[in-house]
């Protein structure tokens, strides 16, 4: 883990000493950051199963949501959680289980009931 946090204020240190890093040079940044991440913790758990990062130019911050998926003998949980890369912050997550018929999801300091209201709360953060 002290090999990636290293790597993050590298990134954060270049970011803050070139002020001509562009914005693509940023989001390349973020997204290799995200997959080396998710390929290095993938090993050995299935239920990791995907992940997105992104960029947030506004916000000045690399998002990255990872998304987990394990099935019960009743059905599937499914977990999404959004983290900000440089800090190693989660800001929020969801869960949802078929066999219960349950999603919560918060993200800060907001509550949601449904898929719908995730990607509305979690859409500042993961687009520009």
């Amino acid at each position: 883990m002290s090999a990636v946090f290293g790597m993050l204020m590298l990134t954060g240190m270049i970011a803050a000493a070139e002020p001509n890093v562009t914005l693509y040079q940023l989001k390349k940044s973020c997204e290799r950051l995200a997959a080396e991440i998710f390929n290095r913790e993938t090993a050995g758990d299935d239920d990791r199963v995907d992940y997105r990062a992104h960029y947030n130019a506004r916000l000045h911050k690399c998002f990255y949501a990872e998304t987990y998926i394990s099935p019960t003998p009743g059905g599937v949980n499914t977990w999404v959680y959004v983290s900000d890369l440089e800090q190693n912050r989660i800001y929020g997550g969801f869960h949802k289980s078929t066999n219960l018929g349950l999603f919560y999801c918060s993200l800060q300091d907001k509550e949601c009931h449904s898929e719908v209201e995730w990607n509305d709360l979690v859409k500042p953060y993961m687009e520009d």
